[in-house]
């Protein structure tokens, strides 16, 4: 990224530096044409714009805005697309999040379900189960800060709102 931000600014002043020469030799009168003699210079004539930042990073060829409607990149079904798989993977966790609660529910509540006073269920079906049960939250809770992510982006790129809806 620091290698680019010279070679733009030395790509933009290339730029406009030949425009520059185009408009010089456009403004030169044709003597053999018009048979009459160029005219004085401005004794008073106008300094250039200044060449700042602003204007470096934004010319005026380029948009700020996108045009049409494209937002952030992406266009209508790009967005909807890439919503729907955020709820579906959140909805696909959050299914087996349950499973694995109701499956752990009924390992651990048989009639042989021993163990000492103050001391955890050693079964070691249990254990996986658990184990298993707090890598699928852990994933659900990843999910669902990716979709929240996504919100965000999709708001900073002011995507309309029926656009990140169901």
């Amino acid at each position: 990224m620091r290698s680019f931000l010279p070679l733009f600014a030395a790509a933009v002043l290339a730029i406009s530096a030949h425009t520059g020469a185009l408009a010089d030799e456009s403004d030169i009168p044709d003597e053999t044409k018009a048979g009459e003699p160029a005219p004085a210079p401005d004794l008073d004539p106008t300094p250039p714009k200044s060449l700042d930042l602003d204007r470096l990073l934004r010319p005026p060829a380029v948009g700020m805005q996108p045009t049409g409607r494209s937002f952030g990149g992406r266009d209508q079904k790009a967005w909807k697309e890439e919503f729907r798989k955020a709820r579906q993977e959140v909805s696909d966790l959050e299914g087996k999040v349950e499973a694995g609660q109701q499956h752990l529910r009924s390992a651990a509540a048989g009639d042989w379900n021993y163990s000492p006073a103050g001391g955890e269920v050693t079964d070691p079906e249990v254990l996986k189960l658990r184990a298993q049960l707090r890598r699928d939250r852990q994933s659900l809770e990843a999910s669902r800060q990716r979709l929240r992510d996504l919100d965000v982006e999709a708001s900073l790129a002011g995507v309309p709102e029926d656009w990140r809806r169901p």
